[in-house]
């Protein structure tokens, strides 16, 4: 029987396929049981699942789900290629182990594995690329609604960043540092993986900084052009996520938006978090549409696995998302199940492909309900926290109209859906810790839904919805007081309470010319010193970020400040601290967590201010600086 040419091509890509899937599967199966299991049985594991993996995709995904209905066209076949090499170049799974010595660790090996995680690259774009097909007309919205949502956003970015008189620190200014130093450095192949290895490294990873680096080596590193970047790249797209939620509904985008004026807060305060969130709101834009069920789940998985691979406690939405579209298919729907599977597919191949180590490291391997018991800080603070950014009234609104949005029977999936997914994120996640004013995006996308599906039900609404729209987004231009912390605030808010004027502090004066008197202790020979405080007012940040913060010149600092922790359980004591040639010390101890889960910073701190134990090496210097509480 004479071998057909395109079948004699199937089995020769099949061929070079295999032993490349095989080298990348053994190298995530070497991670967790190496020392558990010899090489041998994890080489033949790998390669049995390279061949399963091959089956399904030979025998369904390929010819229905990757490949392209109407076959792949010279361009798509070129996109692939060129991905195939990028997925290649830019493979860092032999980062997350230390393979020296072993077999493994062989040139050969690592080639192999290089084209793995080319060909997983490939196949996951071709089963975007194909069902993305699908999906393109959820995209298509109002354009005049989206260009008034755009001005809209630039003109409440430029307000906030040039009202702005403050020191941004810690969460508000850490993407802001990483950005700026990631636009001083060379840009190249090595920047470009080392970004990538910090997904593996870090739990604050650079992925969302880097873009960002890149408008700034054009604009420059100040906060305005790192606010206005955060805006347009991140949360135009979210903007653009609600008014295709609204299922082209009358002014339904801008309406949404003005309901949820925290999403272009939490940019403006700093957050690059509100990425995870676009991707989230899209996530429900499309699995919750009448498009394909294959292609929503599909294509929604990948979303998923994006908000935690860009921000990692968007876990905890991945995770109450599926479990909600479970709840769905058990009360509503158990004879489809296409959606929910190949929702969970797509999750799988992704994580395992993107997310793999921060699954076992982070997920399976941390305590966190430990790690952060010092963030404990109670349910009050939790509600008191939504209410700040969502506001009492709108949320018992809108449980009110979806409770009565159920005698809608073909309604009810997206109200259990959106009911369920915050629900189930709310318990997972206090469970670890307390919420702060980025955990809220998580929710938004849920309560976005539920405001559409009750607007459906109850269309004669729609001018309380307005008015509602009108009311919140407004309050945001009415200067008012703003809580330094959530302990500040005792009574829950009726309506969204923050402002979208820049914050102040009146002892900016005091904070330069404590600047330079630390500056000038260096002036004969260079000294250490560490600020042995941690407090909202002043921090290890305060100084080094004072004058970026307020878009001055920055001057080389003859000083070398040490870095010292603050939290108990997650820092520990750093010895910086006891080689320092100098403290900076704020009277009375600051502290933002409690005394109790900062003794780090309490213990020594309380003997230098009193000159007993190991504080007595210390000599007072005469010169003191009051912060604006008159600390």
């Amino acid at each position: 029987m004479k071998l057909h040419k395109s079948t004699l091509l199937h089995w020769l890509i099949l061929a070079l396929v295999f032993p490349c899937l095989g080298s990348w599967l053994l190298v995530r199966l070497w991670i967790p049981f190496i020392g558990h299991l010899p090489g041998v049985f994890l080489g033949v594991g790998a390669l049995c699942l390279s061949a399963l993996f091959l089956l399904l995709s030979t025998r369904f995904l390929l010819r229905k789900h990757l490949l392209p209905p109407k076959g792949v066209t010279w361009g798509q076949a070129l996109s692939c290629g060129i991905l195939f090499l990028l997925g290649g170049c830019f493979d860092i799974s032999y980062a997350m182990l230390d393979a020296s010595g072993t077999l493994i660790a062989h040139p050969f090996f690592r080639i192999l594995c290089h084209g793995g995680n080319g060909i997983i690259c490939v196949a996951i774009f071709l089963a975007l690329f194909t069902t993305g097909q699908d999906l393109l007309p959820l995209g298509r919205i109002n354009r005049r609604q989206f260009l008034i949502l755009f001005l809209f956003l630039n003109a409440v970015t430029a307000l906030y960043a040039f009202t702005s008189q403050t020191v941004y620190v810690w969460d508000n200014a850490g993407y802001w540092t990483v950005a700026r130093d990631l636009a001083a450095a060379d840009l190249g192949y090595a920047q470009l993986r080392s970004v990538l290895e910090t997904t593996i490294t870090l739990d604050y990873n650079y992925l969302l900084a880097f873009p960002i680096s890149l408008v700034m080596r054009i604009f420059g590193g100040s906060r305005a052009v790192f606010l206005f970047a955060i805006a347009n790249l991140y949360t135009r797209p979210g903007l653009w996520g609600l008014c295709a939620l609204s299922r082209e509904k009358k002014w339904g985008g801008i309406v949404l938006a003005a309901l949820f004026p925290m999403l272009i807060y939490i940019g403006l305060v700093g957050f690059v978090d509100v990425a995870a969130c676009s991707l989230g709101i899209w996530a429900y834009v499309i699995y919750t549409s009448d498009a394909p069920p294959i292609s929503r789940g599909l294509f929604s998985g990948t979303l998923l696995v994006g908000t935690f691979l860009l921000r990692r406690y968007f876990f905890f939405f991945a995770i109450s998302f599926g479990v909600a579209a479970l709840l769905v298919k058990l009360l509503t729907d158990r004879r489809h199940w296409q959606d929910f599977l190949s929702l969970f597919g797509s999750c799988a191949v992704c994580s395992f492909a993107f997310t793999y180590s921060f699954l076992l490291e982070k997920v399976l391997g941390n305590n966190y309900g430990d790690l952060y018991s010092a963030y404990a800080l109670g349910l009050k603070s939790d509600l008191l926290l939504f209410c700040r950014y969502f506001g009492l009234i709108f949320l018992l609104l809108i449980i009110l109209l979806t409770l009565v949005a159920f005698s809608r029977k073909e309604l009810r999936p997206q109200l259990i859906f959106g009911l369920a997914q915050p629900a189930i994120c709310f318990v997972a996640f206090v469970i670890v810790q307390s919420h702060g004013q980025q955990h809220c995006l998580m929710y938004l996308p849920g309560l976005a839904l539920l405001s559409v599906t009750s607007l459906t039900a109850l269309p004669h609404l729609l001018p309380g919805f307005l008015a509602a729209a009108v009311v919140i987004t407004g309050n945001c231009f009415i200067p008012k007081l703003q809580p330094a912390s959530i302990s500040e605030i005792s009574f829950p808010d009726l309506i969204p309470s923050f402002h979208f004027f820049g914050p102040q502090r009146s002892d900016i004066d005091q904070l330069l010319a404590l600047s330079d008197y630390i500056d000038s202790l260096s002036a004969q020979e260079p000294h250490t010193a560490v600020i042995l405080a941690s407090s909202l007012l002043l921090n290890t940040e305060t100084i080094p970020n004072l004058r970026p913060s307020l878009s001055l010149p920055e001057q080389p600092f003859r000083t070398i400040l040490q870095y010292h922790g603050s939290g108990d359980k997650r820092d520990g004591f750093n010895w910086n601290t006891a080689t320092a040639d100098y403290l900076i010390i704020g009277d009375p101890v600051q502290v933002h967590l409690g005394e109790k889960n900062q003794q780090i910073v309490t213990i020594l701190a309380h003997h230098v201010l009193d000159g007993t134990g190991p504080g007595s090496a210390y000599v007072p210097l005469p010169e003191t600086f009051t912060l604006s509480d008159g600390s």
